[in-house]
């Protein structure tokens, strides 16, 4: 019996062991492999360009074609606020700030739906276009009452001399009650909107870059060809051809698209995570960055976010690559650029706080 029992001892001390070194041998292989994927995205720089804001922040970033990084962040004073950052990289970037006043404020937050704050740089890098949208609509214990009514005020900056060459807004504009605004690839300011209702129709005006005069209204309809499929059919053919120059309306819409929906040839019969995720390539097409975002709902309904993970992709070895946390206390927008050969996420913070990662595969 003395003799079982100390068989049965040596033999558990044995499975412990061995237990032991699956587990030692599993975290050399987990801080490995976080090591290996860190090395894919390093920080290399990261630096407050502009005071601290708070978590709740609007602001909008774009990159010009020189790699310049600009920034749009909204203030409830009216006095929006511009940034221009340039050489990025080097240990003294170089800093421009301009005011842009006549935005929205605490004096428009009455029946104030949706504020949003963005800018765009034109293809040219001579131009930087600010834009600050809002949405107004009339609740009564919580139910809409009445039609939607949207405002954008439109800057254009001049990014050689930093100074505003003019500014607009588009309630007067004879739109419908949604308005998006962007920069479309012709470098023309394209003031879209959406009537509430069936069927749905839509209407956009270009407005001209540096001055913004506007060009003639282009009014369509979406029409169903068969399930998921629709197509854009000029209410105002004439006018719509005069706005576009004669370029199919078809065309034209699907080139301003700026969301593409489905992913190159690298993520086909990938089970990378990246390809299930939305996301964008970088130009060389090499890298790509998807942001995996977690949360619940909390008691009253509203998503709290309790993680943000950028996900970095590599087409050549068809595998994710690198994993970045974010705060979750804290806005922040990316952009994918491509410097002296080298690939490059950059992260905006808040408006104001730009963290700089040089990726590889």
């Amino acid at each position: 019996m003395a003799l079982q029992r100390d068989c049965d001892v040596g033999t558990a001390i044995l499975m412990f062991k061995k237990i032991l070194c699956s587990v030692c041998l599993m975290a050399v292989l987990n801080v490995t492999l976080a090591t290996v994927l860190e090395a894919q995205a390093v920080k290399v720089r990261d630096f407050q360009f502009g005071p601290k804001q708070g978590r709740n922040v609007l602001f909008g970033r774009a990159v010009t074609p020189s790699n310049d990084v600009l920034s749009i962040v909204a203030s409830d004073t009216g006095t929006w606020e511009f940034y221009k950052v340039s050489d990025w990289l080097s240990e003294t970037p170089v800093l421009k700030k301009l005011a842009l006043p006549g935005y929205f404020s605490k004096k428009d937050e009455k029946d104030l739906e949706l504020l949003s704050a963005n800018v765009f740089a034109t293809g040219d890098g001579a131009y930087a276009v600010c834009i600050g949208s809002a949405e107004w609509l009339k609740r009564v214990n919580g139910w809409a009452v009445g039609n939607a009514k949207s405002d954008d005020i439109i800057s254009v900056v001049d990014l050689s001399k930093l100074s505003v060459v003019a500014t607009t807004r588009t309630s007067d504009l004879d739109l419908f009650e949604f308005h998006e605004v962007k920069v479309d690839d012709e470098d023309y300011v394209r003031v879209d909107s959406l009537a509430s209702g069936k069927p749905r129709r839509s209407a956009f005006i270009r407005l001209s870059i540096p001055f913004l005069p506007a060009g003639p209204r282009c009014s369509y309809e979406w029409i169903t060809d068969s399930p998921g499929k629709q197509h854009p059919q000029p209410v105002t053919a004439n006018t719509c051809q005069e706005a576009l120059r004669m370029r199919p309306l078809d065309d034209y819409l699907g080139a301003s698209k700026s969301l593409v929906t489905s992913k190159p040839g690298p993520c086909e019969n990938s089970d990378a995570e990246f390809c299930r995720l939305p996301g964008e390539f970088a130009a060389d097409g090499r890298l790509g960055v998807a942001l995996r975002s977690e949360g619940h709902d909390n008691i009253f309904g509203s998503w709290v976010t309790t993680s943000d993970t950028l996900i970095v992709f590599s087409s050549a070895k068809r595998a994710d690559v690198a994993r970045i946390k974010e705060p979750t206390n804290d806005s922040f927008r990316t952009s994918l650029t491509f410097l002296d050969g080298r690939n490059y996420l950059l992260v905006i913070q808040g408006g104001t706080h730009l963290m700089v990662y040089e990726l590889s595969d």
